[in-house]
C-alpha cells in the first residue's frame, strides 16, 4: 500500500510531506483500501519503510490526528477512526473563498443587473448560436473591454485589445508566447494558478529577489545580465497573495531595466478596479512593451469568465490571437451579449464600486481583531497574508480549512523554500460580516491555543 507513497514522497519537499501523507491516507480511505480500525505502523515503522525522516512522519500522523483521521493509544498503537474522515474528504481548495466579498447587491443594482441581462439576451439572434463566433474578432466586446479599462491604458485602440475567458486563460496564452523567447521572470510570491501554468508548460522560469515592496529592480538588472529574460511577471495593485501595491517610484525602476534589457511586462491587474491609489500602470508607463490584463473575476462577477489583454502593438495583438485561436474555437456569444449591456451601462462600474465598500468593511474588522504587526493587508483588497514565523503554514491550514477558514500556505505561492511562514487568509466567501467574524475568532482561537500562545491578538 505504501511502495506508490515512497516513491511521491521524494519528489517533493520536506515541508509538504506531512500534508501529503494526510492527504494518501484519506484517499486510500476514499478507496476502501483502509476502513475505520485498520492498523497503521508505528511512526519509526512508516519512516523506515518510506525512507524519510522520522521527526517528518511524526509531524504527519500529529496532523492526523488534530484533523480526527487516526486514533493512536500507549500499548496499542495506531488506528484509522471514523471520526472526521468524512470532513477531511470533503476538504478541498475552493474558488469560491476568492469570490467578490460582496455578499448581495442593492436593490436598485440589482434590478438593474436583472434587467439588463433578461434585455440582452431577449434582443440576441437566437441563430447566432447554432453557428461558430468568431468572437476574438468581436469589436462590441473589444469596446467593452475598452470601457471596462477606462484610463488604465493610453489612448486605447479595438487593435490592441483581445477578449479572453478570464485572466487566468489570457496568462496561459502568453506564457506560450513569451516563453518561446526566453525566461519568464517572477517575483518570490505570485499567483498561485501560475504554478500549474509553469508546471503544465514546463516555462522556464527565474525567481527576482524582493523586498517588502516587491520585485528589487537592480536584481532583475542582475538576472538579465546573466540570462536570457523575455519577460516579468507581475502583479502591481493588491498583490495576491502579499496584498502590496507598488509605488510609482518601483514602478519606473522596474521600467527602466525592463527598457534597458528590452523584456516584455506581464501586468496581470485583476484587483485594479479595487484599488483606489491612482498609481499609474505598466501599460501607461511603458505602452510599447506591457501586455495589461484585467478582467471581472475581482471586482465585479467571476461567474461570467470575461477578461480582456491590451497588447503592446498590433502586430502582438495578432501572435496573441494565433495561440488563444488555438486554445479555444468560440467564446459563448451570449456572455458577450450580457457583459456588453453591463459594462456600456456602467451597472458593472457600479457594482464594482460596491464590492470595494464591502471589501473596506472586512478589512475594518479584521483589523480590529487583530493587531497590525502580524499581517499585510490592503484598505480595498479582501485577503490578507498572515505571518507565522517559523510555524508549519501547512500544518494551520489544514486545521483551519477543517474549522471552515480559508487558510492557503504560503508555499502554494511561491516556487523557492523560504524560513518564514505565511497563511493568505481570505476574507470574502462567507455570506456575511457576522459569519465572517465568527471564523475569524475562530481563527485566533487557533493561533492562540495551539501553535502562538505568546502572540497577543
Amino acid at each position: 500500500m505504501f511502495t506508490p507513497l515512497k516513491s511521491q514522497l521524494i519528489a517533493i519537499k520536506s515541508a509538504e510531506q506531512p500534508d501529503f501523507i494526510l492527504r494518501f491516507l484519506l484517499s486510500q480511505v476514499e478507496k476502501g483500501q483502509l476502513i475505520a480500525g485498520d492498523k497503521l505502523p508505528s511512526v519509526r515503522e512508516l519512516s523506515s519503510l518510506l525512507r524519510i525522516n522520522y521527526a517528518t512522519v511524526q509531524k504527519a500522523y500529529r496532523l492526523c490526528k488534530l484533523s480526527g483521521v487516526i486514533s493512536s493509544s500507549p500499548g496499542k498503537g495506531t488506528y484509522i477512526c471514523q471520526r472526521g474522515i468524512v470532513e477531511a474528504l470533503n476538504t478541498t481548495h475552493d474558488l469560491k473563498t476568492m469570490n467578490s466579498p460582496l455578499g448581495e447587491h442593492s436593490e436598485d443594482l440589482s434590478l438593474q443587473l436583472k434587467q439588463q441581462a433578461i434585455t440582452s439576451i431577449y434582443d440576441y439572434d437566437f441563430h447566432q448560436i447554432f453557428r461558430y463566433q468568431a468572437t476574438l474578432d468581436d469589436p462590441s466586446i473589444r469596446e467593452s473591454g475598452i470601457d471596462w479599462l477606462g484610463k488604465k491604458v493610453i489612448q486605447p485602440t479595438l487593435n490592441r485589445i483581445l477578449p479572453c475567458a478570464g485572466i487566468h486563460e489570457g496568462l496561459v496564452a502568453l506564457f506560450m508566447l513569451l516563453q518561446k523567447e526566453g525566461t519568464i521572470a517572477l517575483p518570490t510570491y505570485f499567483y498561485s494558478g501560475l504554478k500549474s501554468i509553469v508546471q503544465l508548460l514546463n516555462t522556464p522560469y527565474v525567481t527576482v529577489p524582493c523586498d517588502e515592496e516587491g520585485p528589487l529592480p537592480e536584481a532583475l538588472a542582475a538576472l538579465c545580465i546573466q540570462q536570457r529574460i523575455s519577460a516579468l511577471y507581475l502583479n502591481p495593485n493588491i498583490n495576491n497573495p502579499t496584498t502590496v501595491t507598488l509605488s510609482i517610484n518601483r514602478r519606473i525602476a522596474l521600467a527602466k531595466v525592463v527598457k534597458r534589457f528590452g523584456l516584455s511586462i506581464i501586468e496581470d491587474d485583476a484587483y485594479g478596479a479595487l484599488s483606489s491609489q491612482g498609481i499609474a500602470t505598466f501599460s501607461q508607463i511603458l505602452p510599447t512593451q506591457t501586455w495589461h490584463l484585467n478582467g471581472l473575476s475581482k471586482s465585479f462577477a467571476p461567474g461570467m469568465r470575461m477578461a480582456w489583454v491590451y497588447c503592446p502593438s498590433e502586430a502582438k495583438t495578432l501572435q496573441l490571437s494565433q495561440i488563444l485561436s488555438a486554445l479555444k474555437v468560440s467564446d459563448n456569444p451570449l456572455i458577450y451579449q450580457v457583459v456588453n449591456a453591463w459594462v456600456s451601462s456602467g451597472v458593472a462600474q457600479r457594482t464594482a464600486q460596491e464590492t470595494l465598500k464591502a471589501a473596506r468593511a472586512r478589512v475594518k474588522l479584521f483589523r480590529r481583531l487583530f493587531v497590525k504587526d502580524q499581517y499585510q493587508i490592503a484598505d480595498d483588497g479582501f485577503h490578507v497574508w498572515f505571518s507565522l514565523g517559523r510555524q508549519n503554514a501547512y500544518e494551520i491550514a489544514f486545521l483551519l480549512q477543517q474549522a471552515g477558514i480559508s487558510a492557503t500556505p504560503s508555499s502554494e505561492f511561491c516556487f523557492e523554500k523560504s524560513s518564514e511562514q505565511f497563511l493568505r487568509i481570505s476574507l470574502s466567501g462567507y455570506h456575511s460580516l457576522n459569519a465572517l467574524e465568527v471564523a475569524l475568532k475562530t481563527f485566533r482561537d487557533v493561533l492562540n491555543n495551539i501553535y502562538l500562545k505568546k502572540t497577543q491578538v
